[in-house]
């Protein structure tokens, strides 16, 4: 069966009407042979290239190879992605997959954008493949936005649970610093006595800076909490998030006549998380459980934190031995703004939800239970995946 033509091009029907549907695209498109090079482009790609200030070749394209195009300065591409992409073509091309996708920066000088590239095998017997750029700026910019007020919101919410912490840490302080006055104040004696007794000297100063140095610890660990961060995880080992929340919250404990208790297993758990936003979990929890039984009076004041894991994930638990919640409560508390607390916020459940969701956990609470009862959970992190 033999191509139509039409009198306005040389060119077959079939040809015009499949570049008609590429120039209607808004993304930018380029089809490959089966070596990698440009075969046809559409409109998007031309106007792309002509509005960047690209070369007249470029905007063209057909001849070029893509794989070429792909290699960049290593100072321009420090994270590698053209490398990264030369990589899919070739795959694509080969047949080893039938797909290949890439998101990548591509900022103008006024502005930032991002692009997502597609690689798809021209399928059907076909050799070659059909590389497609679209814009997904607004995508990024609203991701980016949303994580900015999720991180201020967090920050607020730590911030809480610092004016919770407040007097206990002022009163904790005291205590060091009161000491330290007084090492000054003997060695300032011992200055002044004939002959100098060196050795009570020295054990005065060690003494002294024994009580500077667990000032600066708490004020240290204050520091740590307070300060913005954003969701980036790492590897760690679970239970030094959770040791750093006892510590910063044990001041708090002593003020409200509270035993902490922490059982943890005896192999370390590893996980991939944020340490702060676990650590913020954790002191958020913990504050609650001990405000909680304080508000209501418990005789009894007991949190206990049980750690455990299965091959899968693990689990944290809070359980105090105060009033419990109520079934009106445990549907609520973890909205924004709802909190029994007179002084609270009603955040912080609220952020530490969206904190353990943003690791991919989940947090809840029981209801019925003899004093409030909460778990949350972490994926465990795979090493050898990792690898």
């Amino acid at each position: 069966m033999e191509s139509r033509t039409t009198p306005e091009s040389p060119l077959p029907v079939e040809d015009l009407q499949r570049q008609a549907v590429l120039d209607a695209l808004s993304v930018q498109i380029a089809v490959l042979d089966a070596s990698g090079r440009i075969v046809e482009v559409n409109e998007s790609w031309r106007r792309f290239a002509r509005e960047n200030g690209a070369d007249p070749g470029l905007e063209q394209g057909i001849g070029l190879s893509y794989l070429d195009a792909c290699h960049f300065d290593g100072d321009d591409d420090p994270e590698g992605y053209g490398e990264k992409t030369q990589a899919g073509i070739l795959a694509v091309l080969a047949g080893r997959q039938p797909a290949f996708s890439l998101e990548y920066p591509c900022h103008a000088p006024d502005q930032p954008r991002w692009f997502m590239v597609t690689v798809t095998s021209l399928g059907k017997g076909l050799d070659g493949a059909v590389v497609a750029h679209l814009d997904i700026s607004p995508r990024v910019l609203a991701e980016q936005e949303s994580r900015n007020r999720r991180e201020e919101m967090a920050r607020a919410a730590r911030l809480n649970s610092v004016t919770v912490l407040a007097g206990s840490l002022v009163h904790e302080l005291a205590q060091p610093l009161a000491a330290a006055s007084l090492y000054s104040d003997s060695l300032a004696t011992l200055a002044r006595q004939q002959p100098l007794d060196s050795s009570r000297m020295l054990a005065a100063v060690d003494d002294l800076r024994t009580q500077v140095a667990r000032a600066e610890a708490i004020v240290g660990g204050l520091r740590r909490f307070m300060r913005r961060g954003e969701l980036r995880t790492e590897p760690r080992q679970l239970d030094k998030p959770i040791r750093d929340a006892l510590e910063l919250v044990m001041p708090l404990a002593r003020r409200k006549s509270t035993r902490l208790e922490v059982t943890l297993p005896p192999i370390p758990i590893p996980v991939l998380i944020n340490p702060l936003q676990i650590e913020q979990v954790m002191v958020n929890l913990l504050c609650n459980a001990i405000e909680a039984m304080d508000r209501f009076g418990s005789t009894e004041r007991i949190v206990r934190v049980l750690v455990k894991s299965d091959t899968r994930e693990a689990r944290i638990t809070v359980s105090d031995t105060g009033p419990g919640l109520s079934p009106v409560w445990a549907d609520r508390i973890f909205e924004v703004f709802e909190t029994e607390n007179e002084t609270g916020m009603g955040m912080g459940l609220a952020i530490s939800r969206t904190i353990v969701e943003a690791h991919e956990g989940r947090l809840w609470a029981e209801v019925g239970t003899a004093g409030a009862v909460l778990h949350f959970t972490l994926p465990l992190h795979d090493v050898e995946d990792s690898r």
